[in-house]
């Protein structure tokens, strides 16, 4: 008989055993750890199925709190969905699901959401009760493409850490977002400078001894760029950060910068105008809440969404 239970420490071994039968590949301890169990928030949201001694299946949420309006509200970011190959058939799935979605709401969770692929996507849809947000296509710039390569902003510098600027910026333009990731500068530490995985390049375009706005960006194979958060106080400042970040790509001999943004966010228009396009791949959007929330998470106008946002970059 399949028992359900969350995690409990020294769990870790099992989990990252089943990833790799699942997936092929191995994960680290101290990768797991890192997504599950450091964010600052902590109150890690994992849920085990185990037939015996054996574990076989996993659903977990990472901590990922959204700003709405200027207000932070507990929510998950949904990812390590795992069923043990020899166990399949039997809707452990859902089943692990469920477990887990009925501990949220006493644990103050609003909402969990995420970025399924094509094989979980109606799973997710049909089995647990998500919403489709929408669907988020690819921008990339084609910097062959360019009639001319932009000139790095003066004033735009490179950080070699995430200092309490970041959250002070953010804090001041958070009111200003509809439905975004918080961040606030613990939670970029946690992603950015702990990340075991990725390496980041953090830009920040300098206005006295704060900052008017950051790109965070990191290479992807050999030829292209991920700009994977954009977030800046008004137009001026994306096009300084735009063109730094463009600069700074040609001269590493990237071809091709890609990122996410919706067609309602303000920096839209901003990387078009630099000569970003739509395009695939095109990555599926969605969630589902447990509580009463300010905004309707379904209106992907209101969201602010990056790569950032996601486990993948």
């Amino acid at each position: 008989m399949i028992a359900f239970r969350p995690y409990e420490p020294g769990d870790e071994a099992a989990i990252t055993s089943l990833f790799c039968r699942v997936f092929g590949r191995p994960m680290s301890i101290e990768f797991w750890r890192w997504r599950f169990l450091d964010h600052p928030m902590a109150d890690p949201m994992i849920m085990l199925a185990f037939d015996d001694e054996i574990l076989v299946g996993h659903y977990a949420a990472s901590q990922a709190p959204l700003n709405i309006g200027g207000a932070v509200h507990p929510a998950g970011l949904s990812v390590g969905t795992m069923t043990h190959p020899e166990w399949r058939g039997q809707k452990l799935f859902e089943r692990t699901a469920e477990a887990l979605y009925e501990t949220l709401p006493s644990r103050g969770k609003k909402a969990v959401y995420g970025f399924p692929n094509t094989a979980i996507h109606a799973l997710r849809r049909n089995k647990v009760g998500w919403d489709d947000f929408c669907d988020v296509a690819s921008l990339v710039l084609d910097i062959g493409g360019l009639q001319s390569v932009p000139v790095a902003d003066t004033a735009v510098r490179t950080a070699s850490h995430i200092d309490d600027r970041f959250g002070r910026f953010f804090a001041n333009i958070a009111s200003t977002l509809p439905v975004s990731g918080h961040r606030d500068a613990n939670i970029l530490r946690w992603r950015i400078d702990h990340n075991p995985a990725n390496t980041y390049t953090r830009l920040v375009l300098e206005e006295g001894t704060e900052i008017a706005g950051y790109a965070f960006t990191k290479p992807y194979g050999t030829e292209i760029l991920d700009l994977v958060e954009l977030r800046c106080s008004g137009t001026v400042a994306a096009r300084a950060l735009l063109n730094t970040v463009v600069a700074n790509a040609a001269a590493l001999g990237r071809t091709k910068i890609s990122t996410w943004c919706l067609p309602h966010d303000d920096h839209r228009i901003a990387l078009e105008m630099a000569g970003f396009k739509a395009t695939a791949p095109v990555t599926y959007f969605g969630g589902r809440t447990f509580a009463p929330l300010p905004a309707d998470l379904t209106d992907a106008r209101l969201w602010r969404l990056s790569m950032l946002d996601s486990d993948l970059y």
